[in-house]
């Protein structure tokens, strides 16, 4: 049975028991909601503390919450059912309700054992019956003054409780400097125990904590970035502060505050796609590939520096994540920068980040870099052959000391990332021309990974076909479900030169094309088909020029490679200037 709330206040309620029995000289009795004993002035064997009773009388006062006169105790209506029907011991009782907020919590009754008593409270049952109500609102005062205390007690139980569960730190002090509260987030991120610095002076822990500063001026901040140095080392934070005001005084400040990492971790994986590769997202079982792919397992759980070597379109990035995915680091940071997509005098700070008021427009609390975002995971630098010689220098002091430093600052910030370099270009060739560094070449050529060109894994055409033409079908729904032979053919003697980006964009422009089941020969992109029938067609059989321009393109690149050397070498022989020849190819492959 619950306990009662008349029990959890049995000292006051036996209180008010006795000063009733004093004043009237009646026996007392309290019941609570369960008809049982709560206090009682002695004088009846039924009336013992802890006893429940039958309580016909008792349970109809609880019923209808109001008072019952019983002037002949045994014959009432309501004690029918009573065993002492007739022969009860009582001459005459009043019982009266106890309210607590709209519900009766118990009961007050009055008993006269003795004819003297009867009359007494008969003569003057109206007056008792007004005493009693003011005894009935006393303990219910008591029950409400326990109740708002309890319900106090609980409320901050339960913020003190939510304070310590949170994620982000919290830290407190009064109006003097004093630290009131730091919770268990807040012990961990500055390294420090709670019950070492309560009560103590903060600027003992953290003279340059910027709380002390919202203290005399009333002015708090939002998510603003600053560090504090705790035992010779400095801990990086983003945080907010409030002042605590009372009657326009301030008594106090509090602030919240995250981990710098964490909080670049978390930005990180809000605004970063659900990235799910893997190794086995590379497709083709040819040799070539597969040689790759055991080696790149190998080193995915060391920490070397890795880069990769392949022509434009052979999945350098699905290599450099799925190594990532593979790794220690998995569920840190990936992130990815091509280094020949972004304009040089951006590219550092993107790379390096910067602080407030490093130049026009920067953001007024500065912002990380890549490098910094990528800390205890793994950056990516894509097409790292076209950095500038300056940018070199900075890459190779990160790879040697491990700090990074925003551009207009001069506090080096540790890191621990793993760099996985990507380059279409031959940077020996480059060293050798004073175009890329040497030392910065031998840093990152650790651990090299060349990936093969779709013409030099051709048995590996057909899983790729029928992989991109599932996934197109899937995203058009139309119902294609392959190639037709010649259509097949067609793409096998192809040689793609943009490699697997340029057959994934022919087959999603062939399933839009295609009005059947299976693609047909003019369902593929044209370039395609005229370079196939070009190389079947006799040599004194006119062919377009726009198809003796792609053929001699492609002989061309075949001859000399399709590195940059390779392309300037090309350009030169088709007469052509290098830029030139680059719009060709985009045109060629689109």
């Amino acid at each position: 049975m619950e306990r009662s709330v008349l029990f959890a206040l049995q000292e006051d309620v036996k209180l008010v028991a006795e000063a009733i029995k004093s004043v009237l000289n009646l026996e007392v009795i309290i019941y609570d909601k369960n008809k049982t004993v709560v206090a009682s002035t002695g004088g009846g064997s039924h009336a013992r503390v802890g006893e429940t009773v039958r309580g016909f009388i008792v349970s109809g006062v609880l019923s209808s919450k109001k008072a019952i006169y019983n002037f002949e105790p045994g014959f009432h209506e309501l004690c029918r059912p009573c065993s002492l029907w007739g022969d009860c011991p009582e001459k005459f009782d009043l019982s009266f309700p106890l309210m607590h907020q709209g519900e009766a919590v118990g009961v007050i009754s009055l008993t006269a054992f003795n004819d003297v008593q009867k009359e007494e409270l008969r003569e003057k049952h109206e007056i008792l019956s007004n005493y009693i109500g003011k005894m009935a609102d006393l303990i219910s005062s008591k029950i409400a003054a326990k109740s708002l205390l309890e319900e106090y007690l609980s409320l901050s139980q339960m913020l003190n409780v939510t304070i310590q569960s949170m994620y982000e730190g919290v830290l407190a002090v009064d109006k003097d400097g004093h630290v009131i509260e730091l919770n268990r987030s807040g012990e961990k991120i500055f390294s420090l125990k709670r019950e070492q610095v309560i009560g103590e002076k903060l600027e003992f822990f953290l003279p340059n904590h910027p709380i002390n500063s919202v203290l005399l001026s009333g002015r708090g901040f939002n998510d603003e970035e600053y560090s504090c140095e705790i035992n010779g080392k400095k801990v990086r934070v983003v945080g907010s502060a409030t002042p605590l005001s009372n009657d326009g005084n301030i008594i106090g400040a509090v602030t919240s505050f995250k981990d710098l990492g964490t909080v670049q971790q978390y930005i990180f994986n809000m605004l970063s796609e659900n990235d799910t590769s893997t190794f086995d997202c590379i497709l083709g079982n040819s040799p070539a590939l597969t040689e790759v792919k055991v080696k790149a397992k190998k080193i995915a759980y060391s920490n070397a520096t890795v880069i990769i070597l392949g022509e434009s379109g052979t999945g350098k990035e699905l290599f450099a994540r799925s190594i990532h995915a593979e790794s220690q680091r998995r569920n840190k940071s990936f992130r990815a920068i091509n280094c020949a997509a972004i304009p040089e005098h951006l590219l550092e700070s993107e790379l390096f980040g910067y602080t407030e008021g490093a130049f026009t427009g920067a953001k007024k609390s500065g912002k990380p870099g890549k490098f910094e975002m990528a800390n205890g995971g793994t950056i990516f630098l894509d097409e790292i052959g076209d950095m500038p010689l300056h940018l070199q220098v900075k890459i190779l002091r990160v790879l040697e000391e491990r700090k990074v430093e925003r551009i207009g600052g001069n506090e080096a910030i540790e890191i621990d990332v793993r760099i996985i370099a990507a380059t279409n270009k031959n940077l020996e060739k480059m060293v050798s021309k004073g175009e890329f560094r040497e030392d910065l070449f031998y840093r990152l050529n650790v651990i090299p990974l060349n990936l093969p060109p779709v013409r030099e894994r051709h048995e590996d055409i057909p899983l790729l076909l029928q992989y991109f033409v599932e996934h197109y079908a899937n995203i058009t729904g139309k119902q294609v479900r392959g190639f037709t032979k010649e259509a097949e053919r067609s793409l096998m003697e192809y040689q793609w030169p943009g490699n697997v980006r340029e057959l994934q964009n022919a087959v999603e422009y062939a399933v839009h094309m295609a009005n059947h089941h299976w693609i047909k020969i003019e369902d593929i992109p044209e370039r395609i088909r005229n370079f196939v029938n070009a190389t079947e067609i006799q040599s004194d059989t006119v062919m377009s020029l726009a198809v003796m321009e792609t053929n001699m393109i492609y002989k061309a690149l075949e001859k000399f490679g399709s590195d940059l050397e390779g392309k300037k070498k090309a350009a030169d022989a088709l007469g052509i200037n290098l830029a030139t020849l680059y719009r060709k190819l985009n045109k060629i492959t689109k």
